[in-house]
């Protein structure tokens, strides 16, 4: 509703102009009437008013003075002058103080005053429109300014000049929830590093509109960070908002585990609220994931191992150079009955399970962990996946070379047959198990096998292939977005443009404008 406040020293021309107008109906609310301008003025110091009806002659205060104070007070305030018509040089002198219209009282007709209104309506709407934009923008650069300092307060610890004011609440208390993407590795082979992209700053945003507290940012590539001021007694309704907040994400399709620190006091406090909520996050690793979980004390205490594994570690060693292999896998296997929450960290097991590879990889080829083993460790998101990954590299460590020569030519001719496929078909709505199946070998080992081949992941090369065909449709033909889209392999033309946009930092449209410049951007998606 558009508040509307009239000012006329005449009951009657008040009484006329609030009976003969459906304010409501039309989308105006009548706030309240006034004799004269200094009977105005408080609506308008409680910044209630959207537009000023208001007669020029009036005594105390008439139109004009009261116009000059409105907008002095505030400048949106649109104002429609009355006047008779020996009153135009005060018209004049209202239309050069800034009135927006006027109406003449003798012939007055309602259809007049409508017409007056609703194209006031009209720019008091895109007004609202453009200010907001300004805020948002102003906002997110504000936001985008704390989220950098944040940032470098986790490395330096101390408060960049000029913010200091910004970070207050840091001394009255917060707490730091580390989120972490589930299921990260599969969405990134059957999405794409960039689908995660765009669905963390999906994520980032709508913390925002979801919470009327605190700063989102994000660090590494599935991992986004949230700090949170908590006052005293604020625990139970930081509990409920994050649970509220979690549950918003689960709706949407976005799995997260988020682990939150306990409440920390002051700026240099902050690498050991990220820890707390690093670690406890972490713990998806052996509780499962999809939950918020809370750091307490004693969350994250260890106990000591029974067992010298620095001892089991050298005989395994010993094992695999002499060619032992059941008692090499005695030895793994009693380092693997360590890998619990009782006696190590997530962190520790995966850096025994790099040393665990490394030394397989040495003792039988003299050649250091491969760059695909050593990634796919990193991906890992349970003790289970851990597990199986080292207890396939250990089965191959007892692999003869032409075993291996073997497997490694039948990977390149699937890879080439794979690829064939999806040169012809990547326009079609195909998927990692289309192609599999058109392979004949299962969705994870083809995987696992076109990365170790092409050095890519599968949707990555896909991604690649669309994108290229995107790119020369834009620079060579006249269609529409959508329908390059469509042509491209891409069924969502929301999802096309912000994907183009995150690869070639313009959006498809500022592509197409920039196609006739030479800047060479047309070679970007090259064979």
């Amino acid at each position: 509703m558009y508040r509307v406040l009239l000012v006329d020293d005449e009951p009657i021309a008040r009484i006329g102009l609030r009976t003969t107008f459906d304010w409501e109906e039309n989308g105006f609310q009548l706030i309240g009437e006034a004799s004269n301008g200094q009977k105005a003025m408080p609506w308008i110091e409680r910044n209630e008013v959207d537009i000023l009806i208001t007669d020029i002659a009036m005594p105390v205060m008439d139109g004009l003075e009261l116009m000059r104070a409105a907008r002095e007070h505030c400048s949106r305030i649109k104002v429609v002058l009355l006047s008779c018509h020996n009153d135009f040089e005060y018209v004049r002198e209202g239309i050069r103080l800034g009135a927006s219209d006027y109406l003449l009282k003798p012939t007055l007709e309602t259809a007049d005053l409508k017409n007056v209104l609703d194209k006031l309506k009209e720019q008091i709407t895109e007004e609202r429109k453009k200010q907001e934009h300004y805020q948002r923008q102003e906002l997110n650069g504000k936001r985008l300014e704390m989220e950098k300092a944040l940032i470098k307060l986790l490395v330096s610890e101390e408060l960049p000049a000029g913010l200091e004011s910004d970070f207050s609440w840091l001394e009255e208390g917060y707490r730091m929830i580390v989120c972490l993407l589930d299921g990260a590795s599969k969405l990134r082979t059957e999405e794409g590093g960039i689908f995660i992209d765009i669905m963390l700053d999906e994520v980032q945003a709508g913390f925002y509109e979801w919470m009327d507290r605190g700063i989102a940012f994000r660090v590494g590539a599935d991992q986004l960070i949230l700090a949170i001021p908590e006052r005293n007694q604020e625990e139970a309704l930081t509990r409920q908002k994050l649970h509220g907040f979690h549950s918003h994400l689960k709706a949407k399709g976005y799995s997260f585990t988020m682990g939150v620190s306990s409440r920390i006091h002051g700026s240099g406090s902050l690498k050991q609220a990220y820890r707390e909520g690093e670690e406890t996050a972490r713990l998806r690793f052996y509780m499962g994931p999809e939950c918020v979980r809370f750091y307490r004390e004693g969350l994250l205490t260890r106990k000591a191992q029974g067992e010298d594994m620095e001892w089991v570690k050298s005989a395994l060693k010993n094992a695999l150079t002499e060619g032992f292999q059941d008692k090499a896998a005695q030895y793994v296997e009693k380092v693997v009955r360590c890998w619990t929450y009782e006696h190590r960290t997530p962190v520790e097991v995966m850096r025994e399970a790099q040393e665990l590879l490394s030394l397989f990889q040495l003792c039988r080829w003299n050649k250091p962990l491969p760059l695909e083993q050593a990634e796919a460790l990193r991906m890992m998101e349970s003790v289970e996946e851990m597990r199986a990954l080292l207890w396939t590299a250990f089965e191959g460590v007892w692999k003869s070379e032409d075993e291996i020569e073997e497997e490694s030519g039948f990977h390149r001719r699937i890879i080439e047959k794979a690829v064939e496929y999806m040169k012809q078909h990547f326009t079609k709505a195909i998927s990692l198990q289309d192609v599999a199946d058109h392979v004949s070998v299962s969705k994870n080992y083809f995987s696992e096998m076109f990365k170790k081949v092409t050095g890519q992941n599968f949707i990555d090369y896909l991604i690649h292939l669309r994108l290229k065909r995107s790119s020369a449709l834009l620079q060579t033909t006249t269609l529409k977005v959508y329908e390059v889209a469509e042509m491209s392999g891409f069924n969502d033309v929301k999802y096309f443009s912000k994907l183009f946009k995150k690869m070639m930092k313009m959006s498809p449209a500022e592509y197409r404008e920039k196609k006739a410049c030479n800047i060479g951007i047309g070679n970007t998606f090259s064979e």
